[in-house]
């Protein structure tokens, strides 16, 4: 077991001591409020892929397996004092993108594996209202701050990464989440319906990513076979600290929001590449690093005749990253080092979304939801030199900017007991379009037991669009959720 873990593990005896002291005479006014939920999560391929490039299976193999528990506690300590803590524990008999073996036997899994266990630390706050001020709220700890209006496709919520290693698992409880951060969190209201945020978080934000990441990057280089991935990041410093702030207010039933953040981009990009040999380009090395970022955004929400709709915009100002480029050319039978030097990224860019929704009283209710995206959360604007000598472009992960049209649709029947749902992302290029579909069916056993089945259907060119990529990578899945 890693020091990681360990860490992890001792946090529990911390927590429930410090719940404790909460609970001697002193605080006899603490309440508690416990809640949680064990889920079953379970999918395999309805198709056989054998050329990649992400994943290769069987039709008929597992995709992904994982039993999930959900503990929060709550406690209120006074009338202006709380805390909440949640732990998630995640038991997974397969990692994800590899079969690497375990040092020890395994009880659950195969013989020669382990089941790899994970305990998170989800969320760990206090929150103090009226700090020092009568409409002053503190809030100290791992939490998670949500900035924008938009569905999930959200380009202004800067504040916490997207978890990638969980987006890959399409795990639809999942799809989009963003990861809790250690941040200390100021919220003064200095009249009504209004709010200013200020939001300083002491670490960068870094999506989490998935086991054998390197490999879907590698991948993502056609041009280089096998080459080395390499991972800077930036070292855990004060001057590495990003910060936010956000004017929140309602104006003619319009709720506006404008915000200002300074920090870095969760998920990397490629800074450099180096061909070691132009006779064998898999000795290349290719560096991908987490720039730094200013984004500027507001965000608008409100309602029209009972059609709810949003909209956000940002204007993303990168650092000046210095990108590489170092090969041969061969001149006059010899052997001659290139060394390009370029600008990664362009100066600024624009991201935004617009959407609507719109409940039907249809049986229980017909709920429609439709939003128009430029920007997905890998994409960025890149220089033309980078797009040129680095094969970046539309249509790929981690590429440049594009248009996405997405939709859901939800029916409910049977009192509610019943839900049928479809939820669709559209790839929109002036070339080859691509489509991903998530259909499924969820029934409520009782107020607390939920059952649900559903797909992950995607189509399209599987080199030259994004959702394309996993087309041969239909997968079925059956979930069971028990919440108390």
């Amino acid at each position: 077991m890693n020091g990681k873990k360990i860490k992890k593990i001792f946090l529990i005896p911390i927590i429930l001591v410090v719940f404790n002291l909460l609970a001697l005479p002193g605080y006899t006014q603490t309440r508690f409020d416990f809640s949680g939920m064990i889920k079953l999560f379970l999918s395999f391929y309805a198709s056989r892929n054998q050329e990649g490039p992400y994943f290769y299976h069987h039709s008929g193999d597992f995709a992904f397996k994982r039993i999930e528990s959900r503990l929060a506690l709550n406690a209120m300590v006074s009338d202006n004092v709380s805390a909440r803590v949640r732990l998630d524990a995640f038991a997974s008999p397969e990692a994800l993108f590899s079969n690497k073996d375990f040092p020890e036997a395994g009880i659950l899994a195969s013989p020669g594996q382990t089941e790899p266990f994970e305990l998170s630390l989800y969320e760990a706050y206090v929150k103090i209202n009226h700090f020092l001020l009568k409409n002053l709220d503190l809030t100290v700890g791992k939490q998670r701050i949500q900035w924008g209006t938009a569905d999930k496709l959200n380009v202004v919520d800067n504040l916490n990464p997207l978890d990638l290693a969980n987006f890959l698992t399409f795990d639809p409880d999942y799809y989009l989440e963003r990861r809790p951060q250690t941040a200390v969190n100021l919220e003064f209201y200095p009249f009504k319906d209004s709010k200013l945020q200020l939001v300083w978080l002491p670490s960068r934000q870094y999506s989490p990513l998935p086991s054998g990441f390197s490999e879907m990057l590698k991948a993502n280089l056609s041009a280089l076979p096998e080459p080395e991935i390499n991972l800077t990041t930036e070292t855990s410093a004060l001057k590495n600290t990003n910060f936010g702030l956000r004017f929140s207010t309602v104006l003619a039933k319009v709720d506006m929001g404008l915000s200002y953040y300074r920090g870095n981009y969760s998920l990397p990009y490629i800074q450099g590449v180096e061909l070691s040999s132009p006779i064998e380009p898999s000795l290349s090395q290719v560096y991908f690093k987490y720039p730094k970022k200013q984004v500027l955004g507001i965000d608008l929400s409100g309602e029209l005749k009972s059609i709810g709709w949003w909209a956000e915009l940002a204007r993303i100002q990168p650092e000046s990253v210095s990108a590489w480029f170092d090969s041969y050319l061969f001149m006059g039978g010899q052997l001659i080092p290139v060394a390009l030097r370029f600008d990664l990224m362009e100066k600024f860019y624009w991201q935004w979304v617009i959407g609507a929704d719109y409940t039907f009283s249809v049986a229980d209710g017909l709920y429609l939801n439709l939003q128009y995206l430029h920007g997905l959360f890998d994409e960025a604007a890149f220089s033309s030199q980078a797009k040129t000598y680095f094969g970046l472009r539309k249509g790929m992960w981690f590429g440049e900017l594009q248009d996405y049209l997405a939709g859901k649709a939800e029916l409910r029947l049977l009192k509610g007991d019943l839900k049928a749902a479809v939820n669709s992302m559209v790839e929109l290029s002036s070339g080859k379009s691509s489509a991903i579909f998530y259909p499924s069916v969820e029934y409520k056993i009782h107020d607390a037991v939920f059952l649900s089945a559903g797909a992950i259907l995607a189509t399209g060119d599987r080199t030259q669009t994004k959702f394309g990529s996993f087309s041969r990578d239909r997968i079925v899945y059956l979930m069971t959720k028990v919440s108390f």
